[in-house]
């Protein structure tokens, strides 16, 4: 594969979609090239090609899977975690949404010397904060096939009944002026409700999230109170949030 073609697919993975128009100007080559590019990276299973453009195939989302995503940044999501830690006190109650990032808080939790109630719909979550001295609620639904969490009309109806003090919950992608991105349809509307059960809802992302979409928006920046980033965060994106009233704190170095 040569740097075009990784490139090609670094776009899809942000994007979902792109057609052939757009990559061909992007990279200045001709149709032809285009073409014998996608056909090399579908025929890896990498990309499903559709009428005038491609989306992401199966083994590019294999490839992303949840274990493997948890590997990446790793020093970035434990500095996030421990900064979110501080921001808990006892008795409350929370909500750590499904993401690598919010697993890394449940990591803390089990070495906090308070106690709290943790929501959640994902199972590694509550797997992490199995026998720990947290009180653990697990909203019911359908288990994704691809990351273990819970999905579903029976996962957004639960949620209709339960209050938190905080939300925690993580992104795709984020941009100042729009709003807080997820690459999955299904994850977008129960985020949506989440977002209104909260006294405070607390995103936490790595840098790298800062200036990017993805799939579909579930949250407009004003519903947001605070994020949390890593230090190599791009200040002028730090201070774009913070302009449309967003605390942003940045933890480590």
């Amino acid at each position: 594969m040569n740097i075009r073609q990784s490139k090609i697919l670094e776009l899809i993975e942000r994007n979902m979609r792109i057609s052939i128009s757009e990559i061909k100007d992007m990279f200045g080559v001709s149709e032809m090239t285009v073409r014998r590019d996608l056909a090399l990276l579908e025929g890896n299973g990498l990309v499903t090609r559709v009428h005038g453009g491609v989306i992401a195939g199966r083994k590019l989302f294999f490839d992303q899977s949840f274990s493997q995503r948890e590997k990446e940044r790793v020093e970035e999501k434990k500095v996030i975690a421990a900064r979110a830690l501080e921001m808990i006190e006892a008795g409350e109650n929370i909500i750590l949404d499904t993401g690598t990032t919010t697993l890394y808080i449940a990591k803390e939790l089990v070495k906090s010397s308070f106690t709290i109630t943790v929501a959640t719909t994902s199972l590694a979550v509550a797997s992490i904060l199995f026998n720990s001295h947290h009180d653990v609620l697990i909203f019911g639904g359908f288990l994704r096939r691809e990351i273990p969490d819970l999905i579903g009309p029976l996962t957004e109806k639960n949620l209709l009944d339960f209050h938190a003090d905080t939300l925690f919950m993580g992104c795709d992608g984020l941009v100042a002026e729009e709003g807080f991105y997820t690459s999955d349809l299904n994850i977008s509307h129960i985020e949506e409700k989440m977002v209104t059960l909260a006294d405070r809802v607390i995103v936490v992302t790595d840098s790298s999230k800062f200036g990017r979409k993805s799939f579909v928006k579930y949250a407009a920046t004003g519903r947001i109170h605070t994020i949390i980033t890593d230090w190599k965060v791009d200040l002028r994106q730090a201070d774009a949030f913070k302009e449309h009233g967003v605390e942003v704190v940045i933890a480590g170095k």
